[in-house]
């Protein structure tokens, strides 16, 4: 997929996830969807730095620190352990979904910065 394809699916998410964000009912979608819009502002991110990506999250985190964006895989990985947590364990609450858009704000900011 290219770059710019990453930016637009993650411009679409991110827009789902404005819709659902404020509804504690809905957070295991949002940290689910929030993972997604993360791996597509990564690829793109990644594209504009370095002319590469990856389309699959398998190694991503390996993958970013090999271009030097510690930060990003750290964030993405504690996105991750979100969903792990949300999608296999209990609901969780606002307190989660905060958490995952303040993640969400340090990739965007680096992806399109």
């Amino acid at each position: 997929m290219k770059a710019e394809d990453h930016l637009k699916k993650a411009n679409e998410i991110k827009g789902s996830i404005d819709v659902l964000k404020d509804d504690e009912q809905h957070v295991i979608a949002v940290v689910e969807l929030s993972y997604g819009l993360a791996f597509h502002l990564i690829a793109y991110g990644l594209d504009r730095r370095s002319s590469e990506h990856r389309d699959t999250h398998s190694g991503l985190p390996a993958f970013l620190r090999k271009h030097g964006q510690s930060e990003v895989a750290t964030s993405f990985e504690r996105l991750d352990t979100l969903r792990h947590g949300r999608w296999y364990g209990g609901r969780g609450d606002g307190e989660v979904v905060r958490e995952a858009m303040k993640i969400i704000d340090l990739i965007e900011r680096w992806a399109t910065g």
